[in-house]
């Protein structure tokens, strides 16, 4: 079954086809066009997460305001929270835990699937948090998971690997089963793990990468082998808030701005030195489109072009909402960023 969601992925290029097409190399022409969306315009809140693309319609995970479903063919706006839908007219006394919604109203992130969306969210009082999936198929379409015994309540980073769903919270990494749609295993600093808070998740074929407040961590699938990596093996930063895959390489990016690339040779860690203005700025996140990989900033965004590798920056003067940026994703003619005053789309074919 082709999945209807679309994926934020890299397509490997041959070189060749690079020299046919050397517009790929180019960098943005500015001045650039721009997209808004803000409260005003229909998002639940200003403060955007998260984003995913699913054909014309685009997901915003938002802070307090749950999660918005946005129809760019349509122009409407659907907003899911806590109370549920269709919305629970009875409070049964335990008005956190409604029936058929969102887990939380503060979403920090969304994970596309097969057949369904995952949506994390992240709750700072007793009960409630987790995750939640959606699907058209089922009825009702929100199904919502218990916290693992409070161990999946604050949700940073969801990343399925077939029928498996990778947790990761504030206190470590959660294994969920799809099919029995129950939690099967949890592991922490206690179990190899290199920190508890674990902020970003990367799934390959045998391993599973996770970055953490205490540096990288690789676990082997099969074996359970757990691989730490921390300043002794090239990482310049303790936390790491972001992986990536990129194209055969993977990136990571620290809390501090620094970027670094893994040599799998040398089963070691090596610095990127990007060459743009923003280099110096946090990290949020890294998103790879089929052309470029963008960097989330707290001071804009970083866009390294995967054809001629050269590097740029997009800021409020090129026509951003806010320079503290969390997250990117691309539809089939523009990328959105999601940042603290609502969500900007860089229009790439008008």
């Amino acid at each position: 079954m082709k999945s209807r969601f679309h994926f934020v992925t890299f397509i490997p290029v041959l070189f060749f086809y690079f020299m046919l097409n050397p517009i790929w190399a180019s960098p943005l022409k500015k001045p650039l066009s721009f997209e808004h969306i803000t409260q005003k315009e229909g998002l639940s809140s200003n403060m955007v997460f998260s984003i995913a693309i699913q054909g014309d319609e685009v997901w915003f995970g938002t802070y307090e305001g749950g999660a918005t479903l946005y129809d760019k063919a349509k122009k409407t706006y659907k907003h899911f929270t806590t109370k549920g839908e269709p919305i629970i007219k009875v409070d049964d006394g335990e008005s956190i835990r409604w029936k058929n919604h969102l887990a939380y109203n503060h979403v920090s992130v969304i994970t596309p699937d097969r057949d369904r969306i995952w949506f994390g969210t992240y709750f700072y009082g007793f009960g409630g948090g987790g995750i939640s999936y959606y699907s058209v198929n089922r009825t009702p379409p929100w199904k919502t998971f218990t916290t693992n015994d409070g161990r999946a309540k604050k949700v940073n980073a969801i990343s399925v690997d077939g029928d498996s769903l990778w947790v990761g919270s504030e206190k470590g990494l959660n294994l969920l089963d799809k099919k029995a749609e129950g939690w099967k295993q949890f592991f922490s600093m206690r179990d190899g793990l290199s920190g508890n808070f674990v902020n970003s998740i990367l799934v390959e074929s045998d391993h599973i990468w996770i970055a953490t407040s205490g540096g990288i961590s690789r676990l082997q699938k099969s074996k359970r082998i757990w691989k730490n990596y921390s300043q002794k093996d090239g990482l310049t930063e303790t936390e790491i808030k972001a992986l990536a895959k990129v194209g055969g390489r993977i990136w990571a990016g620290g809390i501090g701005g620094h970027l670094f690339e893994y040599d799998s040779a040398s089963d070691r860690w090596k610095r990127l030195d990007p060459s743009d203005s923003l280099k110096n700025g946090g990290i949020n996140s890294i998103a790879v489109t089929k052309d470029r990989v963008l960097i989330c900033r707290d001071n804009g965004i970083s866009l390294y072009s995967l054809a001629g590798g050269q590097w740029e920056s997009l800021t409020t003067s090129d026509g951003l909402l806010s320079n503290m940026v969390f997250c990117a994703a691309e539809d089939k003619n523009g990328i959105w960023f999601g940042t603290d005053k609502g969500a900007s789309r860089l229009i790439l074919n008008p």
